[in-house]
């Protein structure tokens, strides 16, 4: 994919405007719009700024591979997880396999994801997957 194809596409997925997103960088929104359709180059320090204003790497950008930093909620949430899945372990009196306990997180974290892109002020409730935690650990 072309570069500045991937440019138009982590802006979108950063929810900004054309607009919104040369003001951020300090350019007109007709110098942003052809840098998008490919009319004009796009140099190493407008790069850097595209990155850091959509939240990925420059790197992610040039090879099309746009992956967001995960947000202080993503890394809570997964905290959270962890600890749910280690107090059903404990209660349980099983020893997992790492095999087994990366099985259990990745599960509820993946539910939690659909859950908060339903609804993004939804907080965790570990109650919501006890079920799930022990038929994992059960098997």
């Amino acid at each position: 994919m072309a570069i500045h194809n991937i440019l138009r596409q982590a802006r979108e997925q950063a929810g900004l405007s054309l607009e919104k997103a040369a003001d951020c960088i300090g350019i007109s929104g007709a110098s942003f719009s052809r840098m998008e359709n490919g009319l004009s180059k796009v140099n190493t320090d407008r790069l850097e700024m595209l990155a850091a204003l959509y939240d990925v790497s420059a790197s992610a950008l040039i090879e099309g591979s746009i992956v967001t930093r995960p947000s202080t909620v993503d890394i809570e949430r997964m905290r959270a997880v962890v600890e749910a899945v280690q107090a059903v372990v404990n209660r349980l009196r099983v020893k997992p396999s790492p095999q087994k306990m990366g099985l259990a997180v990745a599960e509820v974290y993946r539910l939690e994801i659909e859950h908060i892109v339903a609804d993004p002020k939804a907080s965790f409730d570990a109650n919501r997957h006890t079920g799930l935690i022990e038929a994992i650990f059960r098997k």
